[in-house]
């Protein structure tokens, strides 16, 4: 029933009546408030009632509850992207390139077509205290031959030497082999022709 605008709902407890006046949120939730007077209590008395148990926007016909009423949480603002930025790469100085250029000057044999000792594109950045890379391109705009050193031939060379050297072995090896088992074929068929004979 309605009074004073307000449902009014009437309940037992321990054997008393009681009444209630209620107000219904749109999620469905219901929140009710005694009204214990001998006459019904007028609409803004149980509207601030109402407001104090945390419901809003409260009217005698609806209002909303306090779920509803409370604020969403703001969803966390995304991460902002920190653009690095990118240096480019070093590049050789007028300074640089002379001294690259008189290194290879000095430790390349152009006629051989490879560094002399042990050097390379690498020890001689290393020496240099720069990028290797810039030793391998100075190394390539003068025309010079690969990145390989006197020792890296003779090692190759040395290494060359010895495996010509196993394949002759094998050769004759296997030659020597193959005479041996020929000669010992022929001997097996002249035995198997003359064939057994025993001793009279």
């Amino acid at each position: 029933m309605k009074g004073q605008g307000f449902r009014v709902v009437c309940e037992q407890e321990g054997g008393v009546w009681v009444r209630f006046r209620t107000l219904t949120c749109r999620c469905g939730a219901e929140g009710r408030i005694k009204d214990t007077g001998k006459r019904l209590l007028a609409s803004s008395p149980v509207a601030d009632a109402f407001r104090r148990l945390g419901w809003t926007s409260v009217k005698p016909d609806r209002g909303v509850c306090p779920v509803c009423s409370a604020p969403k949480p703001k969803p966390a603002p995304a991460p902002k992207e920190i653009v690095m930025a990118v240096e480019p790469p070093r590049q050789p100085t007028t300074a640089d390139r002379r001294r690259i250029r008189d290194a290879l000057l000095d430790h390349y044999d152009e006629d051989g077509g490879f560094y002399r000792g042990e050097q390379s594109d690498r020890t001689l950045g290393e020496t240099l205290n720069v990028p290797f890379a810039w030793v391998s391109s100075m190394r390539d705009a003068m025309g010079l031959g690969a990145d390989k050193s006197e020792a890296s031939q003779a090692y190759t060379a040395e290494v060359m030497a010895m495996k010509e050297e196993l394949r002759r072995l094998q050769d004759e090896f296997l030659a020597a082999f193959a005479k041996r088992c020929d000669d010992l074929e022929r001997r097996i068929s002249a035995a198997e022709r003359r064939g057994y004979r025993s001793a009279a």
